[in-house]
Parts: structure tokens; C-alpha cells; sequence
């Protein structure tokens, strides 16, 4: 076999081109502690990965989704439970002031004490949120949804709805959407204003409460009326505690998707580290080889290079 000397400088570079680039690789593992840097360091292994990543963003954005909507539900939870609470406190004062014995004096202090209350249960239904959203507007977020006045001539207290009657949705999964707020009117009602109407019997039933306080027994059906105030107030907390036990449910749908996002996502990390990270004794062991190797050919390359036939003429 005839072997030229264009052969050996071919051959020589070949190898010291491969051994250098080998050499290379591997110290670009060691720099970045993982095996694949690129698709052509495993192609296989580099989609599987693009995949995983892709389905790991998508988790990512689900779990902050549904976050949003446990804090998002958390607040409305807790406003509603001080908005129970408010309730039951003018129940107390309804029993109190049908105590016909009270003095003028009392009442108006009892009077004066309602409204505070009342303006505690508007201020929690114009309760916002930490980006200055309205909670209970429905979808309409630019204004208070409910509007509370005191008028000259009864009924003194007026209050009016001006929200609407719509859930905002957010998205916390591929397939689920879950309702992060209520509507005000489906919880406290619409209007304070007469007649009588399913649905407004809380601001319906202190309005008439306060009339109530104002004329006291002089009013012939006053124990009559205070019993109604009383039933308006029972039904409207029955309907805010149902309420509750609607966010509560969703509150916990939204925690359980959480922590199993959180699960899938450690998961989705351990699959890629799998699959990206290097060993790193085995790599140290290959670059030795590998700059050996490279110092050998450099070598063997310069010997070779200084073969000729005419050092033998």
C-alpha cells in the first residue's frame, strides 16, 4: 500500500481537528455541569427535554394561575365571614330594640350604632382587591358596586347596586376555569328600596330597622315589624353563609390543584435533570483521556510530519 505524504498531513489533522473537538466538548460539560448543551449532543434526549420544558412552563402558568385564584378567594372568604359577623351583631341590636321598655335615649344610641353597621356591611361589599379591583361588582371593576346615602325623609337609608350580575372566571387548568368572585347582588342583594323582594331582605331589612328606631313603639306593629327585621336578617345570612360554603369549595379545588401542580412540576425537574446532567466522574475521567489523547496525536503528528524519503536517498 502506497501511503503519500498529502495522506499523513491529511490523516494528522484529521485527528488532532477530532481530538481538540472532543476535547472541547467535554469541557463545556464540565463548565456547564450537564451533558446536553445542544440538540446534536443528543438529539433524542434534547426533544424529550424541549417537551418536558414545554409541559413544565404550562404547569408553571397553571400553579400562578391558581394561586391567584386561592388569594383571590381567600379575601372574598374573609370578607364574608366579617360581613356574617356584622349581620349577627345587628340581630343582637334587632332584639334589643324590641325591648319596649328602651327610653327614646337608648334607641337613638341603639339607631346610632346600626348605622355604623351598616356602613361596616357596605364598606366589606366595596371591598377590592390588591390590584384595587372591586370584589363584589360582578365583571364591572370601575366603580363601588354599592352605593349607601342617608336620605331627610324615610326610607333614610338608601342603598343601590350598580354592578352586575357576573362571575369572573380564571383559568387554572388545560380544562378548568373556576369563578374567583360573586356578584354583590347575589349575596347582599340589589336595593335597600321597598316593596319587599326576594334577594334584598339584608339591605331591605335595615332600612326598615331603621325606621323603626326612629318612630319606636308609638308604631302599632312594631314587635310585628322587628320580627320581620329579624327573619330578613336570618334569611340573609343563610344566603351569605351558602355563599361561603361555595367560595370555600372552590378555594379548596384551587389548593389542591396547587400542591398538585407544585408535585408535577419537582416531578418535570427530575425527569430533565435525568436526562440533561452529567456525571461528573465520568466526564473528568473522558477529559483526561481526552487531553492524553490530544497530547499523543500532537505528538505522533510532529513525527510524523518529519518523515520523508529522501532522508533514506
Amino acid at each position: 500500500m502506497r501511503v503519500s505524504s498529502n495522506t499523513q498531513y491529511i490523516l494528522g489533522t484529521y485527528n488532532l481537528q477530532n481530538k481538540h473537538s472532543q476535547l472541547t466538548r467535554l469541557n463545556e460539560q464540565l463548565s456547564t455541569l450537564k451533558r446536553i448543551n445542544r440538540a446534536s449532543d443528543d438529539p433524542v434526549a434534547a426533544a424529550s427535554i424541549a417537551d418536558i420544558s414545554q409541559s413544565e412552563a404550562m404547569n408553571a402558568q397553571q400553579v400562578k394561575n391558581a394561586k391567584a385564584a386561592s388569594s383571590q378567594l381567600n379575601i372574598s372568604d374573609s370578607i364574608l365571614r366579617s360581613a356574617s359577623t356584622a349581620i349577627i351583631n345587628l340581630k343582637t341590636l334587632a332584639v334589643q330594640a324590641g325591648n319596649s321598655s328602651l327610653s327614646d335615649e337608648n334607641r337613638k344610641s341603639v339607631q346610632s350604632e346600626m348605622r355604623e353597621k351598616v356602613k361596616e356591611l357596605v364598606a366589606l361589599a366595596n371591598t377590592t382587591d390588591g390590584s384595587g379591583n372591586y370584589l363584589f361588582g360582578g365583571t364591572d371593576k370601575s366603580k363601588p358596586p354599592f352605593v349607601l346615602s342617608f336620605q331627610n325623609t324615610a326610607p333614610q337609608i338608601q342603598i343601590d347596586y350598580q354592578g352586575n350580575d357576573q362571575r369572573q372566571y380564571m383559568a387554572i387548568s388545560s380544562s378548568r376555569e373556576i369563578a374567583v368572585t360573586e356578584p354583590g347582588s347575589l349575596i347582599f342583594g340589589k336595593t335597600s328600596a321597598p316593596p319587599a323582594s326576594a334577594g334584598n331582605e339584608l339591605w331591605q331589612a335595615l332600612s326598615s330597622f331603621d325606621e323603626l328606631l326612629t318612630t319606636g313603639p308609638a308604631d302599632p306593629n312594631f314587635a310585628t315589624n322587628v320580627g320581620s327585621v329579624l327573619t330578613g336578617l336570618d334569611t340573609s345570612l343563610s344566603r351569605m353563609l351558602s355563599s361561603q360554603a361555595s367560595i370555600g369549595g372552590r378555594l379548596q379545588e384551587a389548593d389542591s390543584l396547587v400542591d398538585m401542580g407544585e408535585a408535577l412540576s419537582i416531578q418535570y425537574a427530575s425527569r430533565i435533570s435525568d436526562l440533561e446532567d452529567l456525571d461528573l466522574a465520568r466526564a473528568v475521567s473522558d477529559f483526561e483521556m481526552a487531553k492524553t489523547a490530544l497530547e499523543v496525536t500532537q505528538k505522533t503528528y510532529s513525527q510524523v510530519n518529519q518523515l520523508s524519503l529522501f532522508n533514506f536517498i
